[in-house]
């Protein structure tokens, strides 16, 4: 026992150095870019590319379809039938194929509406994004705890990004070329994640029946249905933000989140590494800790935010966005709460089985989050502030749903 306790922390270790690696060369790079495409883009240009990118969020999050859960728990309880591998990993490439050309098509009879006709070629050609999600697997390596391949291949993505941010974008006229360079970017990803698949893991495609898909859908689709309603947390207000104000709150709103979401990646590292173990061992009291922790180092990031509110803004935004720290220091408390919504829900309602409930807290607490912006806005108060506020809100309501579905179920106390 002591052996094999010995062996799973030493995978875990393996995988969160990976994924730390991993996360903080993706911090680096984007507040790089952020930084440098505020003060070249300026903040009405950085604006419209944060607020397109809102829009294509939900585009993304179709076509990947909940599988980054879902196929990963598949392929962790089923590691030992390669057929059975095969099969679902052929599955999730032809699905999400699918989902690309229906997202395509949706996206493109949708360009014609005021609301987005302005932008429209702009958002078409975002989309192209979706092609690297489509066939970069970091779902198969989670699943199989190789995660240093998706670190070495996202690294090298990155830095072309960087690079050719560098090398082109110079000017405020540049904003097409940077969607292309991001573009370029995912397709390198998925172009060398799944050559990878093929190579290092003797990945064959083949042709899957309809029954067998629709099974897929049918269980994934909570999954699904779960990360897209909580995209209106971040993208939902971005995108009113910038549907009734201008640009520049988009930019002073998005960069104060941005701060604020960097906090919260160590916790997402956590969960994806510890996750698959956790599935396989049940560990309740390694588990604790790990929530306990988390919920103690979240707590010393929001008063490092909160106290820090206008310097961090200067830094990653300029002298221009310092009036938007009053933003961030509304949105300082969300680490803590992220951090236990993290470990309550994947690495312990889905590890210890408990599917529905997880999706059901997402779910609810985006339906909440959209009751009340029909209420503000059917009663004159949708303001950026109240929008602001509803920010922080939500996450509170997702954090307390998985508090309750935890306890309901005993997960701790059997």
């Amino acid at each position: 026992m002591i052996k094999k306790l010995s062996s799973d922390n030493s995978l875990i270790l393996k995988n969160l150095s990976f994924l730390t690696v991993l996360r903080f060369f993706n911090i680096g790079v984007k507040f790089f870019l952020v930084a440098y495409l505020v003060r070249v883009l300026g903040a009405v240009n950085y604006g419209i590319l944060t607020w397109t990118d809102s829009i294509i969020q939900y585009f993304i999050i179709l076509i990947n379809f909940g599988f980054n859960i879902y196929a990963a728990k598949y392929i962790v309880e089923n590691r030992k039938n390669v057929e059975a591998i095969n099969q679902i990993t052929s599955a999730v490439f032809i699905i999400k194929i699918l989902l690309f050309l229906i997202s395509f098509l949706a996206l493109y009879f949708l360009s014609f509406t005021n609301t987005l006709s302005v932008y429209s070629d702009f958002l078409l050609l975002m989309l192209l994004m979706g092609i690297g999600e489509v066939f970069f697997p970091i779902w198969y390596f989670q699943g199989v705890e190789k995660l240093q391949i998706a670190t070495y291949i996202t690294v090298f993505a990155r830095l072309i990004l960087v690079i050719g941010t560098l090398l082109f974008i110079t000017t405020p006229e540049d904003l097409i070329t940077h969607v292309l360079l991001i573009v370029f970017s995912n397709l390198i990803m998925g172009v060398l994640g799944y050559i990878t698949l093929i190579r290092n893991f003797n990945f064959k495609f083949s042709l899957v029946s309809f029954k067998v898909i629709k099974k897929i859908l049918k269980e994934a689709y909570m999954f699904f249905l779960g990360r897209f309603l909580s995209l209106t947390f971040n993208s939902m207000t971005i995108f009113l933000i910038g549907l009734f104000y201008t640009m520049d709150f988009v930019t002073g709103f998005d960069v104060a989140l941005k701060i604020v979401l960097v906090c919260i990646i160590p916790f997402d590292m956590l969960q994806q590494a510890v996750f698959p173990t956790i599935t396989r061992n049940k560990n309740k009291q390694a588990l604790k800790k790990l929530i306990a922790i988390s919920a103690v180092l979240g707590i010393i990031f929001s008063i490092i935010i909160f106290n820090f509110s206008f310097e961090l803004l200067s830094l990653f935004g300029g002298e221009e966005l310092r009036e938007y720290s009053k933003v961030l220091k509304v949105l300082s408390p969300i680490p803590p709460i992220v951090a236990l919504t993290f470990m309550l829900g994947t690495c312990t309602l889905v590890a210890f089985g408990y599917n529905k409930e997880f999706n059901k807290s997402l779910i609810i607490s985006s339906i909440v989050y959209i009751i009340i912006v029909l209420v503000l806005y059917l009663t004159n108060q949708l303001t950026f502030w109240n929008l602001v506020y509803l920010r922080l809100f939500s996450d509170v309501i997702l954090m307390l749903l998985r508090v309750y579905y935890v306890y309901k179920r005993k997960i701790f106390t059997t």
